[in-house]
């Protein structure tokens, strides 16, 4: 629920879903006891009815719920990998000459800057980040202008140019996941379904009105939370549940620590 912190976001969403059943519940109840002649037969029906269309819901529900927290999780394991090959270059640093290495190093710690400060920051408005997008290219460059010299020169350059490679695939994943989201389709079945769900609890005969809306309620408050938590974690860095530049923000202290040269 766009900006909102979640201990307010939350209560709105899943209170106002309770409420908007409940309120189907109550506008329901007189029209099917003047329409209904055989309660028996009416409640019958409807049991299978509850019964078959909870069954596939449940289904929608759950595969839903399970695609969006598997692309929140590869989403999540994007950042942790490219920090990882970042530490990985700037060690592979440390062994090339200075000329050559510390530009490489200034580099690294110039890319995680941007990263955390502008490349999130247009990550959680949904936008995808070019602001490190030259800095990258400069990396490549002072890559590829380094010839080495002799067989370990040529090893240590090897293995850099490797891990340069997977850290470019690495970050397009991170950065290919700031769209990611399921089809509005997706969304509409839900919402469909969930509207479908009460006006069938708003069906069923109960003599007792507290009882019903009792009812009512508890399946309205899980669903509605159901529905809240697959819709934060819907898109990966934003939300309240969302992937955070903790994995970048801890490489950058810890290069504050390892061998210049």
């Amino acid at each position: 629920m766009g900006n909102l912190p979640l201990a307010l976001s939350l209560p709105l969403f899943v209170g106002g879903f309770v409420l908007v059943s409940c309120l189907i519940v109550v506008a329901l109840r007189p029209v099917v006891r003047r329409l209904v002649d055989d309660p028996e037969q009416w409640d019958r029906v409807l049991g299978h009815v509850i019964g078959t269309f909870g069954v596939f819901f449940g289904i929608l529900l759950a595969l839903v719920a399970v695609s969006v927290y598997e692309n929140y999780s590869n989403a999540r394991q994007a950042p942790l990998k490219e920090a990882g090959q970042i530490t990985a270059l700037y060690r592979g640093t440390t062994g090339l000459p200075a000329q050559v290495g510390g530009p490489m190093r200034d580099t690294l710690q110039e890319y995680l800057r941007v990263v955390i400060e502008e490349d999130w920051a247009d990550q959680r408005r949904g936008e995808l980040p070019d602001a490190s997008v030259d800095i990258v290219d400069t990396l490549e460059d002072h890559i590829h202008d380094y010839e080495p010299e002799g067989l370990q020169q040529l090893a240590e350059f090897s293995q850099l140019l490797g891990t340069f490679d997977d850290f470019v695939e690495t970050r397009r994943e991170r950065i290919d996941a700031t769209t990611l989201a399921l089809p509005t389709l997706f969304w509409v079945a839900i919402w469909v379904g969930a509207a479908v769900n009460a006006v069938l609890i708003g069906l069923i005969i109960v003599k007792s009105r507290r009882l019903h809306l009792v009812m009512a309620g508890m399946l309205a408050l899980f669903i509605g939370l159901v529905m809240f938590t697959t819709a934060d974690m819907d898109r990966p860095y934003q939300g309240s549940i969302s992937v955070g530049p903790g994995a970048f923000e801890r490489v950058m202290e810890q290069l504050e620590d390892m061998p210049q040269s």
